[in-house]
Formats: structure tokens, sequence, C-alpha cells
């Protein structure tokens, strides 16, 4: 091998290494958002099932649905699940609505739309 192409290689090498720690970086910066997105997507399947067989549920009933639901990235240790189930059924029922997932009935009752 010649000067240019031992060159050329380490500057390859340099190149591939500075993408994948910018990649890595970028990953661990938005990794609680990333989890946090996957416990409200994992728990509004749980409510979107449980409403498919019964016609409403109330933030309490959402809380209990979704107290033991954990997420996690396949390439992380790095865990997130339900800490305190009446605060997290809040924030689960105005994901949903907002994605138009349920709507709110009266009584603090939601349904599917």
């Amino acid at each position: 091998m010649n000067t240019p192409q031992i060159i050329l290689g380490i500057l390859a090498f340099s190149l591939v290494t500075a993408v994948l720690y910018v990649w890595g970086l970028r990953k661990s910066m938005t990794q609680r958002e990333d989890l946090e997105r996957i416990l409200l997507n994992k728990s509004a399947q749980k409510v979107v099932h449980y409403l498919k067989k019964h016609e409403s549920i109330t933030l309490s009933e959402m809380g209990g649905l979704c107290k033991d639901v954990k997420a996690g990235q396949f390439w992380s240790r790095h865990k997130a699940a339900v800490q305190s189930p009446r605060e997290f059924a809040q924030k689960l029922a105005q994901y949903m609505t907002e994605q138009l997932l349920i709507r709110e009935l009266p009584g603090g009752r939601f349904a599917l739309r």
C-alpha cells in the first residue's frame, strides 16, 4: 500500500467513527422522550383493546389498566415504567384525545371515537 491509500483509509475510518458517535449521541439525548412515547403508545393500545369490549372507561380505570406497562429499547438497558398511575392516566387521556383515539364523555368518562 502506498501513502495516499493509507491516508484515505484513515480518513474514511475517522468519518465513519464520527458519524456513529453523532448518531449515538443523538439517540441518547432523545432517549427519555422516546421511552415516554413508547410507554404512551403501549398504554394506548391496552386502553383501545379494553374499550373494544367495554363502552367507556374512567381515568382511575385507565390508570389501573396501565400500572404494569413497561417500555424499553432493544439497544439500551434503560426502561420506563408507570410510577404514578393516576398522573399517567391524565397524560394518557390527553395524548389519546389529541391522537383522536378516544373522546371525552360527560362525567369524566372516555369512549372510542
